[in-house]
């Protein structure tokens, strides 16, 4: 592995100095689960790793003034103690800590990192997709937010400056009929990455679909999407096998473009997309006491 200095500030305006002088010579580094590969498989060369897994400050998840705000170094081993497994509401982000890799990466990992890698495999950026999330950007010059629908721009790639650091994620508490789900298929039981993944979120009233998000991995970049033609579709329609049928057989594959690798052909990741697009939205709908499975 290429060697490297390590800075360690004492506080965020002191990591923010830092970068500002540094960059792009320096990076930003919190539970290092994804740089520390970058570095040793020569991708990346920094000469400074700005260590921020000190700073307690961006670690919190509290509800305020009608928002939930998520402090980016909160590590996603950490969640279970926090409102956002207590509600069942927030189903999504238990569903997702369970099929985060493994314990030992789930304790190192954080949440703000997860969003900073940008690939398709973030499953934090798929659930905060439906969630219209907005990310809190610091430097020296201030702060800004941005919403995650603008941030991710393409694999590994940021509408940031580089010495912009996340340190927050908020969004508006969502309604107690409404709910969240997440589901990830891979072959092996201990995932990383998955051959297909989606989110959602359903809004119900007298079973008319209020309001409806979903998200892939994966839609038609590299990075994942929603599919609004399909919540578009679903949106004031009564929720039944009908419904859902025709919005995954007919609107989905309009908008949505797979593709083949070592892993999986495009007609099979398609063909999952389908399935666990139902599953998620059937799933959502049991989460609010709509009954068994249709």
């Amino acid at each position: 592995m290429p060697l490297f200095n390590v800075y360690i500030p004492k506080d965020l305006d002191d990591a923010l100095e830092f970068l500002n002088k540094h960059v792009p010579e320096a990076y930003p580094i919190a539970g290092g689960t994804d740089i520390l590969i970058q570095i040793r498989e020569e991708k990346i060369k920094p000469k400074w790793l700005v260590d921020l897994s000190g700073l307690n400050e961006l670690n919190y998840v509290k509800r305020e003034n009608g928002q939930v705000r998520i402090g980016a170094l909160v590590r996603v081993g950490d969640l279970e103690n926090t409102l956002l497994f207590k509600e069942k509401k927030y189903s999504g982000f238990v569903d997702v800590f369970k099929k985060f890799a493994n314990a030992h990466v789930r304790n190192l990992a954080t949440i703000g990192g997860n969003i900073a890698v940008a690939l398709s495999s973030s499953d934090f950026i798929t659930l905060f997709k439906i969630l219209d999330a907005k990310i809190k950007l610091e430097s020296v010059k201030g702060s800004r937010w941005i919403s995650i629908h603008d941030l991710i721009v393409d694999k590994r790639t940021l509408a940031k400056e580089p010495d912009e650091v996340i340190t927050e994620i908020a969004f508006n508490d969502i309604p107690e009929n409404s709910i969240t789900a997440f589901l990830k298929f891979d072959y092996r039981e201990i995932i990383i990455t998955g051959i297909v993944t989606v989110a959602a979120y359903l809004k119900l009233k007298d079973n008319v679909i209020e309001d409806v998000r979903i998200a892939f991995d994966r839609v038609s970049r590299r990075i994942p999407d929603r599919v609004v033609k399909t919540e578009e579709y679903l949106k004031g329609k009564e929720f039944n096998m009908e419904t859902l049928r025709t919005a995954y057989e007919e609107i989905l594959p309009k908008e949505m473009v797979r593709k083949s690798d070592f892993r999986a052909s495009a007609e099979y990741r398609l063909h999952l997309s389908k399935v666990l697009m139902k599953r998620a939205l059937t799933l959502c709908k049991e989460r609010l006491g709509g009954g068994e499975s249709l």
